[in-house]
């Protein structure tokens, strides 16, 4: 099997809401509550009460999740403070008409998120751009300092805090997976969104740390060319041996007008060899120093 590949630009979701706005307020305890948006491993409602409170609830889908294994995988989310990262407050049972499902509850983000705002045409700037990149890498580098990884960083899954490129929070935890704990995922798996999948995941391996710093390269040269630096939309796509042929080549030029750091520090994170990309807080502190 080789499947197509290809990147569609915009929101990270687009399937319905399988849950009731009325089932949702009724069984959390809310005043009001808008669907989100909808993946494979659940679907994320903000939910408002009467103090003026907000959450994020991501009801898990499948009804006979193990509980033991939800709690495990994000145990480690518990342990990442920093204002980069969103907080996990809880992992909850809710009682719904379509049964009991689990949940993870987030602080609320307000702001939008980054595929939202690409999707209608409002692009950063090349400052707006580098700041964006240091501090998503920086949120990285707090969850890989906790031995966690999140393997599916993409634009849908980074909040904008105030609307702001500048204060980017990574969302949708619900792929991390602790390095330090025994993996319930069996290899060869296909975890993640393809379009910002390192070349490893591709391949059905292990999704380590540089997984990661893969996935910010990918989102920076995204911004920064306006296209994606690998893949074609779905009138072209490519094949998986023809991208991972790509990515081992290198991503396309960055526009002549990127200033040299920037795009110097964005082209190696896209480097097909891990080991090479470096850490996500060596990067962090390069991004630093640029002028």
């Amino acid at each position: 099997m080789n499947p197509l590949l290809a990147y569609e630009p915009g929101a990270s979701s687009t399937l319905p809401a399988s849950l009731d706005a009325v089932d949702v307020v009724a069984a959390v305890g809310a005043d009001f509550a808008l669907f989100l948006g909808r993946g494979s491993f659940g679907e994320t409602w903000r939910v408002g009460f009467s103090d003026g409170q907000e959450r994020a609830v991501k009801f898990v889908l499948d009804p006979n999740y193990p509980p033991a294994v939800l709690a495990r995988e994000v145990a480690g989310l518990q342990r990442v403070s920093d204002p980069r990262v969103v907080k996990l407050l809880a992992i909850s049972t809710f009682s719904l008409a379509a049964g009991d499902r689990q949940a993870l509850e987030f602080e609320f983000i307000d702001g939008g998120d980054a595929a939202t705002m690409i999707a209608a045409g409002r692009w950063p700037d090349h400052a707006e751009v580098a700041a964006f990149v240091r501090e998503l890498l920086g949120a990285a580098t707090a969850m890989h300092a906790t031995n966690t990884v999140h393997r599916d960083i993409k634009p849908g899954n980074v909040a904008l805090r105030g609307g702001a490129w500048a204060s980017p929070v990574l969302l949708d935890l619900g792929m991390a997976k602790q390095l330090d704990v025994e993996s319930m995922t069996q290899y060869p798996a296909f975890m993640g969104t393809a379009a910002f999948m390192a070349p490893e995941q591709l391949r059905a391996e292990k999704a380590r740390k540089q997984a990661d710093v893969w996935a910010i390269g990918v989102v920076g040269h995204l911004l920064l060319a306006r296209q994606h630096p690998f893949l074609s939309d779905r009138t072209n796509p490519m094949t998986l041996d023809d991208a991972l042929q790509a990515m081992e080549a290198g991503p396309r030029p960055l526009p002549a007008t990127v200033p040299t750091g920037l795009g110097a520090v964005v082209t190696r994170l896209l480097s097909f060899e891990p080991h090479v990309r470096g850490s996500a807080a060596r990067a962090y502190e390069e991004m630093g120093r640029l002028p």
